[in-house]
C-alpha cells in the first residue's frame, strides 16, 4: 500500500512538473501581477490630480473619481 502511495505521488509530481513546462511555467502569474498593478486606486487617482473629488464642477463621468458626474458636480459614491 505505501509503495502504491509513494508511486502515486511521484506520478502527480511528475505530471504537475510537465505541466508548468507546457504552460509557460512562471510567465503566466508575472503577467497577471503586472496587470494588476497597473490598476491606481481611487484615492492614488485623486492623489496625483487624474481626477476630481466630491462636489467639484464636471462635464463627464470620467472626469470624477466616483465615476458619477450628476448635475455638473462630482458625487460623492
Amino acid at each position: 500500500m505505501q509503495k502504491l502511495t509513494i508511486l502515486l505521488l511521484v506520478a502527480a509530481v511528475l505530471m504537475s512538473t510537465q505541466a508548468l513546462i507546457k504552460g509557460g511555467g512562471e510567465k503566466r502569474p508575472k503577467e497577471k501581477i503586472k496587470f494588476l498593478s497597473k490598476r491606481k486606486t481611487t484615492a492614488e487617482s485623486w492623489w496625483e490630480g487624474e481626477c476630481s473629488g466630491w462636489s467639484v464642477y464636471c462635464t463627464q463621468h470620467s472626469e470624477c473619481c466616483s465615476g458619477e458626474c450628476t448635475g455638473n458636480y462630482c458625487e460623492l459614491f
